[in-house]
């Protein structure tokens, strides 16, 4: 009980000093930062467990198993925006961790302010290429701890357009909010590069695609071969702008 007790005050404490810098919104260009859209991956080799220790704002060093890939996401331009960076990609990963207790986390994006409520992490976004053409190794992209997340739906209708076409989409509930996140593994510590920049993905839906696709990735996990075909989630660049453990 006392643990649970000084766990609150430290993050009672630490979400009080971030909200006292609302300045630190400014720093995320949410234009310019990399949008991705989520896809399922169908088919892929399954392979040994990763073990590792992530290290964010909201868990203590957390050492769990990460498991098999879920979801591949390109960067999307989205309603007509550049893509700056096209050789950032992530995969996600299932590395599940309780958070007690649940917070409020106010945060803004594109779509506006929001306040939502997080709950557990549930997957590791880790940094891949895609084996494609020249596209290098995404060195300048963090990787993120994702969790669960609950607040107002969007409601707009955007355009995505990305290596596997374009589509016009429905942008609905959130879905999951993201931390940068420090990264120990067998294959050495990955520090958080962007410490201001999160993620927002939202549940998104359309038209969705018949045609699968299938290509090469490279990570710190593995090399393989992914094949993915619909699509799950709009990722988009988000700041954080404080956050509150809810109790009672």
């Amino acid at each position: 009980m006392a643990r649970k007790s000084l766990r609150l005050l430290a993050l009672a404490a630490f979400g009080l000093m971030v909200l006292a810098q609302p300045a630190r919104a400014q720093r995320v260009d949410f234009e310019k930062e990399t949008h991705f859209r989520c896809y399922t991956i169908s088919n892929q080799t399954p392979a040994p467990a990763n073990l590792v220790t992530l290290d964010d704002q909201f868990l203590p060093p957390t050492a769990l198993s990460v498991d098999e890939p879920e979801l591949f996401c390109p960067p999307t331009s989205k309603n007509g925006l550049e893509i700056e960076e096209p050789e950032e990609h992530l995969t996600t990963y299932n590395a599940p961790s309780p958070l007690e207790p649940d917070l409020s986390v106010s945060t803004e994006d594109q779509f506006g302010p929001r306040t939502l409520r997080v709950t557990g992490a549930r997957e590791l976004f880790v940094p891949t290429q895609k084996l494609v053409g020249d596209l290098g190794f995404p060195r300048r992209l963090n990787h993120y701890w994702c969790y669960e997340a609950s607040g107002p739906k969007v409601g707009q209708t955007v355009t995505l357009d990305d290596q596997f076409g374009a589509d016009t989409v429905r942008v609905e509930r959130p879905h999951r909010f993201c931390n940068p996140v420090e990264k120990v593994s067998e294959a050495g510590r990955f520090r958080i590069v962007e410490r201001e920049v999160h993620l927002t993905c939202y549940e998104i839906f359309g038209p969705q695609k018949t045609v699968a696709q299938t290509f090469g990735v490279f990570n710190q996990f593995e090399t393989d071969v992914f094949t993915v075909t619909s699509y799950q989630l709009l990722c988009v660049p988000a700041a954080k702008l404080g956050f509150t453990p809810i109790t009672g």
